[in-house]
């Protein structure tokens, strides 16, 4: 045996010790030149079925996911890489298995592809160990929302009627002091003044806990009237940009959107130093909020390495992504000369209006 099949042999053997699917093929895929026994466990198909019929892997992945994988191949066949495309493939046996797929064409040295080859890694029970987190996650998410609506009730019926009473019974007991008293008729006045600010500081916390517009009235709403108070509390002008067609979603979107728009908001007032800043909501087949701060100068900054280096009170960047991930949406958060933009967006099919 020469030593090349000797070295091609030794290749097969180790290869087939490998839990990650190895593939080589021609450049079109119209034929496999060797595959690895992994491909038996992933796809619960024999190899040499593979080497008849060079696509019937394809037959294995998930319908739902199919189309999105013939589309990367013919990309591939094309010339582009296939990049850590994931997917779900069906065994025949019925049981599913999520894999990450990457490939690439072997060109020769005129620059043309005469070969694939590609790689396959299972990566099924992180992929389950990560949809449990994230129910978790979400199951969090929505015990601290009803403590909030319990907490931000208790603080409004009893805390803040308990004292409005006391205000009331001051103003009574202010009334009975004659005008010659100066000395306790003014500390009766301050008493007021201060029982007035607990008031009013009662309601605000009551209302960043949970706004109960926000299942009255909807997102708009609630978004309204939290910049109104913003701006009071703050002195931070907040320009606001409401689509019309937004309507109302599912509480849980609604909850998300409204809690980024007030974190970022409490970020930008406790970090960026701006008296700007604009909230925008538009729809169409997605939903997209932005919240930025608005600067008309250009002020140098160094990209931040670290997302969240300006974001960081409160639940902040972390909370806030798990919360437009459940929904399934995204988070960006981009960092320009101008300012800082938090954007999500949410995919609205199926979603009321």
């Amino acid at each position: 045996m020469s030593q090349e099949l000797q070295a091609n042999e030794r290749f097969r053997e180790v290869a087939d010790f490998l839990r990650d699917v190895l593939l080589l093929s021609n450049a079109d895929f119209s034929e496999v030149l060797f595959v690895n026994r992994a491909y038996e466990t992933v796809w619960g198909r024999t190899v040499e079925s593979l080497y008849v019929d060079a696509r019937s892997w394809l037959e294995g992945v998930h319908p739902l996911d199919r189309k999105r994988v013939e589309a990367a191949v013919r990309s591939l066949v094309k010339g582009e890489p296939l990049d850590n495309l994931e997917c779900r493939v069906v065994r025949t046996d019925g049981s599913i298995s999520w894999v990450r797929l990457r490939a690439q064409p072997v060109r020769d040295s005129r620059g043309h592809p005469y070969r694939l080859v590609g790689s396959v890694h299972e990566f099924t029970k992180r992929k389950q160990a990560e949809d449990e987190l994230r129910r978790l996650s979400g199951k969090l998410l929505q015990l601290q929302d009803e403590e909030r609506r319990k907490i931000a009730r208790d603080l409004h019926d009893s805390t803040g009627q308990d004292l409005v009473a006391l205000d009331t019974m001051l103003a009574q007991l202010r009334g009975l002091v004659s005008s010659d008293e100066r000395k306790p008729r003014k500390l009766l006045a301050e008493c007021r003044a201060l029982t007035a600010r607990c008031i009013r500081d009662v309601r605000t916390l009551s209302y960043a806990l949970y706004p109960s517009v926000l299942e009255h009235a909807g997102l708009q709403d609630a978004i309204r009237d939290y910049v109104k108070g913003f701006t009071k509390r703050t002195g931070i002008q907040v320009e606001l940009e409401l689509s019309p067609r937004v309507g109302r979603m599912t509480t849980e979107i609604e909850i998300a959107l409204f809690r980024v728009m007030q974190e970022s908001l409490t970020n930008i007032h406790r970090h960026s130093g701006r008296q700007r800043a604009k909230v925008r909501i538009h729809r169409n087949s997605e939903l997209t909020l932005e919240i930025s701060d608005l600067s008309e100068e250009v002020i140098a900054y160094e990209p931040r390495r670290k997302e969240g280096s300006q974001f960081e009170v409160g639940v902040g960047i972390p909370s806030m992504q798990e919360r437009v991930k459940l929904v399934g949406g995204r988070l960006d958060i981009d960092f320009t000369g101008h300012g800082t933009t938090v954007r999500v967006a949410i995919p609205l099919r199926g979603e009321r209006t």
